[in-house]
């Protein structure tokens, strides 16, 4: 292809004047290099888009995805599968996995099974955490995962806890592989939140609430 005279001289031109690098080859290795360029960009997106997903490859798989500028991967304490951790603020910030160990059970699991355990669930919650108060409880249902939320706040007022868990099973009617999915949110003192840290509540909400059994998010 013939290039106007006003677009003279091209690159491949002036490379080929200045090393005797014939233009074939020249153009060859811009187009490689801007397909090695493509390959990074791909490569490094999960960071680039704000996004990380935390994949449980155990038994059972099941995988996150959360705004890896507000939380990050922390290694799970005993008990945990996986840990997410943050901070912003006054607000300090936990999203847990851990097995849920139920019996053998036929028929609907998450409307005969899980009430019985939550009511036990909420026992120890009340037990173990300072003026603990039960905000909620109900059937929920993550995506489509189905399972049963307990949502509560405890501590004193200048240093309060939000909490939720969900007790959550692969299917209905299945009991083998079940999971609680926790979310403690701390704040220190007593001045209203401000807006940053409203919106760090809104992405580890948006983390909590992406949760799926298995490697993908369908």
């Amino acid at each position: 292809m013939r290039v106007r005279p006003e677009f003279e001289p091209t690159l491949p031109a002036l490379v080929r004047r200045r090393t005797g690098l014939p233009e074939r080859t020249t153009v060859a290795l811009l187009v490689l290099g801007l397909v090695l360029l493509a390959v990074a960009v791909l490569l490094v997106r999960p960071r680039v888009d704000g996004t990380t997903q935390l994949v449980h490859r155990g038994e059972p798989t099941f995988n996150l995805l959360y705004a890896n500028d507000a939380l990050a991967e922390a290694e799970p304490r005993p008990g945990e599968l996986a840990r997410l951790e943050g901070r912003r603020g006054r607000q300090t910030l936990t999203i847990t996995v851990r097995p849920l160990e139920l019996p053998p059970y036929e028929g609907d699991v998450v409307h005969g099974l899980l009430p019985a355990y939550a009511s036990g669930h909420i026992r120890e919650l009340r037990a173990r955490l300072e003026r603990f108060r039960l905000r909620d409880e109900h059937r929920a249902r993550i995506n489509r995962t189905p399972g049963y939320e307990i949502e509560f706040r405890a501590g004193p007022r200048d240093r309060r806890v939000r909490g939720t868990d969900t007790l959550i099973v692969p299917d209905e009617e299945e009991s083998r592989g079940a999971l609680v999915l926790s979310m403690r949110r701390e704040v220190e003192g007593r001045r209203a939140r401000s807006a940053d840290e409203k919106a760090f509540s809104r992405l580890a909400a948006k983390a909590y609430r992406s949760f799926y059994y298995g490697t993908e998010q369908d």
